[in-house]
């Protein structure tokens, strides 16, 4: 089982999972991999997604020009954005040699200054620091996710920013609520542990961050899931999911049991910026 199973199975795990969907994620869900941001209700979920890394950027306040590390860049749309609307150089680094070169593709298509690497999050091997570090829909993914935030001021310089935007868990959540939907949500989407928002906050304070905002953002992401709920009951994507696996099939499954949990209010989805002191 995913859960129990050692780190370093884990992250193979990712790495074939990606590597073997992203073509197809591409496809039926667009370059961006993450939840959407509705602030109406009315948008498509390709506007939606925009709207996230719009509203996050916002939020993170990162200047202009910025060298950014993007944490777990998936197909490379988060990257190539930010260098188009905020004039950033990018850096993704993910664990998916397919993803290196979708988003390498992506930003060469359109003029960016952006590079993409395979590359272990738990493991970063950059020389230099970054202005800012962005981490969306990542950090559940790793196996050690205390251990990351604590070490995370290695990333960014004095005054750097560092975004992070992921799914919690409610502080009350019951042992029942949480064994019989949210362990079920996060195998399917190959994640570790779900912690409350609060865990992360503690840990960049312990980490030599100071927490500069924070904010919950379920009521606006919530409808990703109807979306997503949407589209894997079209007979296509079943079958497709048929041919694909157990794991693929867990995604299926998983999709429901977020948007569950997601109206249950048993997972949040939550922003967090931190500035490195």
């Amino acid at each position: 089982m995913f859960l129990k199973s050692p780190a370093d199975e884990q992250k193979l795990a990712i790495q074939r999972f990606y590597d073997r969907l992203s073509p197809h994620f591409q496809r039926l869900w667009g370059p961006h991999l993450h939840d959407g941001f509705y602030r109406t209700g009315n948008e498509t979920r390709e506007v939606a997604q925009e709207q996230l890394v719009e509203f996050l950027a916002e939020r993170a306040r990162i200047p202009r020009g910025s060298h950014v590390l993007d944490i777990g860049c998936g197909m490379g749309a988060t990257s190539v954005w930010l260098a188009e609307n905020n004039a950033c150089r990018a850096t993704g680094i993910t664990l998916s040699p397919v993803q290196v070169d979708m988003a390498a593709s992506l930003a060469q298509s359109r003029g960016v200054d952006a590079e993409f690497l395979v590359m272990d999050a738990e493991n970063i091997t950059f020389n230099h620091k970054f202005d800012a570090a962005w981490m969306v829909g990542v950090l559940g993914h790793l196996p050690d996710q205390e251990r990351f935030l604590r070490q995370a001021h290695r990333l960014v310089g004095p005054g750097g920013r560092f975004l992070l935007a992921d799914w919690t868990v409610v502080e009350d959540v019951s042992s029942r609520d949480y064994e019989g939907i949210v362990v079920p949500t996060i195998h399917g989407m190959l994640m570790p542990e779900i912690v409350p928002v609060s865990s992360y906050v503690q840990w960049f304070g312990e980490g030599g961050f100071r927490v500069v905002d924070t904010a919950d953002i379920t009521v606006e992401t919530r409808k990703t899931w109807d979306d997503g709920v949407r589209v894997v009951q079209a007979p296509a994507v079943l079958r497709l999911a048929l041919e694909l696996g157990t794991d693929a099939l867990d995604l299926l499954s998983a999709i429901y049991n977020m948007r569950r949990a997601m109206k249950r209010g048993l997972i949040r989805y939550s922003v967090v910026v931190a500035e490195r002191r």
